[in-house]
């Protein structure tokens, strides 16, 4: 009975010893980098210093490396020093989803990957204006809206415009970073020194569009939020340049469907041409008889031909006034007091500041 007990004590030791072991053998050790956090964000990995004793202070940005995986793309930074871990600092914050890896000396010592995020949290590009698909050829400028914030700095690098479905264009754009303050709305311009002919850019290389030629303005999903998060999918969007534009518009044109007193039917006002979207909804102001504004909600159509004024009250009968201020454009960015492509050495016509239009309501 002895030798039993013995036995079976020797047993569950054994066991006991075989599942400590292979819980130990099995058990990966987690690796030296680790990452740091501003909310969802990436913004830095930490490297214990040990692992770069040999490394000079001086000499770390040169010998410690941070790489995209399966690329030889360094990712540019700033290293500190705290206690005993360098830290860097990606100039933009790490991509959520994707593997990095890091090496000091030439040697990987670590590969991190930055945690995908859930995929209804995936930025997107809600609208590009004009959204029509015939454009003057002295277009001046895009309007890209996006669904999240995003980073700033590196905007060009993700835009291109392809010329008839071959040609990649350079030197198009207005290196120029114009967001809105949340930052999900920039403003793309041509290079307006190509589009003015008396000028030298223009004479040297041309407008940037060509009446009759076909183009793709294609916007890259590797763009990431202000969170590192990529865009859900590229956008292209295809369009043909018409004849230029070289005419200011004018509210004299336009036609104005009146509502109904007493009602809150909408006030439509249909220009004779797309104007420039954002400012239309910026630059229009109802007025009744006396010139106090009458409140509600404008809303410009998505081709921006169109706007629908909707009152918080009830319409009055009376004399009403549509206020435009001056700068409101046409997509040629010819305003109400001056055409975008004239020569600014010759004497220009005083801004009138606001234009009226009158309506009745009966």
């Amino acid at each position: 009975m002895n030798n039993y007990r013995k036995t079976g004590f020797c047993i569950l030791c054994n066991l006991v010893f075989y599942f400590a072991f292979t819980g130990c053998t099995e058990k990966k050790d987690p690796g030296p980098v680790s990452i740091q956090w501003d909310g969802d964000k990436a913004v830095a990995i930490i490297v214990p210093q040990q692992f770069l004793s040999s490394v000079p202070k001086d000499s770390v940005n040169e010998l410690l490396l941070i790489h995209l995986a399966k690329s030889n793309l360094s990712v540019i930074g700033d290293y500190s020093f705290e206690n005993d871990k360098v830290i860097f600092k990606p100039i933009i914050a790490f991509t959520r989803g994707l593997k990095y890896q890091v090496y000091v000396r030439n040697e990987l010592i670590d590969e991190i990957t930055i945690p995908a995020i859930d995929s209804t949290n995936t930025p997107e590009i809600l609208a590009v204006y004009p959204a029509l698909d015939t454009l003057p050829e002295n277009l001046l400028k895009f309007y890209i809206l996006f669904s999240k914030p995003m980073q700033e700095g590196d905007e060009l690098k993700h835009i291109h415009l392809i010329k008839d479905g071959r040609d990649t264009l350079s030197a198009i754009f207005l290196d120029l970073e114009l967001w809105n303050n949340e930052r999900t709305m920039l403003t793309l311009w041509l290079d307006p020194g190509r589009i003015k002919r008396h000028l030298q850019p223009n004479k040297l290389l041309g407008p940037p569009l060509i009446r009759g030629s076909h183009y793709q303005l294609v916007i890259d999903k590797d763009w990431q939020d202000a969170k590192g998060i990529l865009l859900k999918e590229n956008l292209v969007k295809n369009f043909f340049a018409s004849s230029r534009d070289s005419v200011s518009p004018d509210e004299k044109k336009w036609t104005i469907d009146t509502p109904k007193v007493g009602t809150k039917e909408q006030l439509v006002i249909k220009f004779n041409e797309p104007l420039d979207h954002v400012l239309a909804e910026r630059t229009i102001l109802v007025a009744d008889a006396n010139g106090n504004e009458i409140k509600g909600k404008l809303k410009v159509s998505e081709h921006g031909d169109i706007v629908y004024f909707s009152p918080d009250s009830e319409w009055k009968s009376g004399d009403h006034a549509l206020q435009i201020e001056s700068r409101l454009e046409d997509l040629a960015g010819n305003n109400f007091d001056r055409l975008f492509d004239v020569d600014l050495n010759k004497k220009q016509e005083p801004s009138k500041n606001i234009h009226k239009r009158q309506f009745e309501i009966r």
